[in-house]
């Protein structure tokens, strides 16, 4: 399973991320140079596969073919396998081809010492009964 900390990049005890993302009230992509990577948040489709792996990061690995049920239900396997490889590849190029990793051939995440996301650090703090710290992600709503 892929852990994550609970800490925020960058505060007093944290451990420094490449990348910071927040996906509790407006989402944000920053790079560990602190600019928004806003090229990716204008690609809806992997956006959504980034933040759907790394808020489940706490699950741990995922199944091509869930992914592919979930983001291209309307395309044939070949077709959808596919377009989970470029997407992939896209992210791989723009964030680091250390960010998405593989299990095998038919399981990705993230790699937490790669990116931070604020939803996963609030869910493990919920689950570890650390209201102050969940409170202090919490930004609002996902997306």
């Amino acid at each position: 399973m892929i852990e994550r900390d609970l800490s925020v990049p960058g505060q007093t005890g944290g451990r420094a991320r490449v990348l910071k993302l927040r996906t509790l009230g407006a989402i944000s992509l920053v790079g560990s140079d602190g600019r928004e990577i806003r090229a990716m948040l204008t690609q809806p489709k992997r956006v959504a596969l980034l933040t759907y792996l790394a808020v489940a990061t706490l699950v741990g690995y995922h199944r091509r073919d869930t992914l592919l049920g979930l983001f291209w239900p309307e395309q044939d396997q070949p077709h959808a396998r596919a377009s989970l490889r470029k997407a992939v590849h896209v992210l791989r190029r723009a964030l680091g081809a250390k960010v998405i990793v593989a299990r095998g051939d038919e399981e990705l995440g993230v790699a937490a010492e790669h990116l931070w996301c604020d939803a996963a650090a609030f869910a493990k703090a919920v689950s570890h009964s650390q209201a102050k710290q969940a409170l202090q992600l919490y930004a609002g709503d996902l997306l």
